[in-house]
């Protein structure tokens, strides 16, 4: 991959923060920290482990922005209920991260994967359901929001990768789509900058300093700016079935994405 190239890439992931934050909310950005590590790994000075550094503020940045365009169109109430089980989940993310230092990759593709199976059965599920016409739960409360985010605060912590998990714990809940990605908006607020401890005491950022990331904070909002026009240009019946089909998608795509990490990471394991 060529220097330019891989600039490129890096550049497109994080308009591509706006665009979903604003635009679509959780379950559509899975692409972003797999582009954005994969580019950086070929750029001199900084390398694939600059990409969860560079990406917190960058994805703090287009929640807020996200935040004042839906900032009448949110339930608060749903964010309180899931709040004290994400903030446990936070805190153990950042112990995981700080104790698998070394192995962060490994740990970083067994959470791809299991996030990847997780979003294609549900999403098969749900629409297995739609075919028959039956849509309850899986999961009886208050498991359901505990065990939402107890996981997403815990898979966002090491991999950036809690959207699939609030995506099928909204769409079921059949929002007007501005009221989704307002909700998810806050929340994702409030997740991302709790993180930020965990991520300075695992030195995150050693690679990635905030001069450097706050150059590419245009870019994000452009994209914020883009995902909000699409927004008000989408019917709610519409915006579901994009959403839907998205973390369908983008479950295999961070499935396929994982399981290609595992191997070259046992690869190394037995070659060594």
């Amino acid at each position: 991959m060529g220097l330019w190239y891989a600039w490129a890439v890096v550049w497109l992931a994080i308009f591509l923060i706006g665009v979903t934050k604003s635009g679509f909310g959780s379950g559509v950005g899975l692409m972003v920290v797999p582009m954005t590590a994969i580019a950086m790994g070929h750029i001199p000075s900084r390398g694939s482990e600059a990409a969860l550094g560079l990406l917190l503020p960058l994805l703090i940045i287009g929640d807020f922005i996200a935040v004042y365009q839906y900032r009448q169109i949110f339930s608060m109430k749903i964010v309180k209920h899931l709040l004290p089980a994400t903030l446990l989940g936070v805190v153990i993310g950042g112990l995981l991260l700080w104790w698998f230092h070394q192995q962060k990759e490994l740990v970083a593709a067994l959470m791809r994967i299991e996030i990847g199976l997780e979003s294609i059965i549900l999403v098969g599920i749900h629409w297995w359901r739609q075919y028959k016409g039956v849509q309850q739960h899986l999961m009886a409360e208050p498991w359901r929001t505990h065990g939402t985010g107890a996981f997403a605060g815990i898979s966002s912590t090491l991999a950036h990768a809690a959207g699939p998990i609030m995506a099928m714990y909204l769409l079921p809940l059949s929002l007007d789509r501005q009221f989704y990605v307002g909700t998810s908006a806050i929340y994702f607020f409030i997740l991302n900058t709790a993180k930020l401890p965990a991520y300075w005491a695992s030195n995150q950022f050693a690679h990635a300093k905030l001069p450097f990331t706050l150059q590419f904070v245009p870019l994000v909002v452009a994209g914020a700016i883009f995902g909000f026009w699409v927004n008000q240009r989408i019917n709610d019946k519409l915006f579901s079935r994009v959403v839907y089909l998205l973390t369908f998608l983008m479950g295999w795509y961070i499935l396929i994405d994982g399981a290609i990490i595992l191997a070259r990471q046992l690869g190394r394991t037995h070659g060594g």
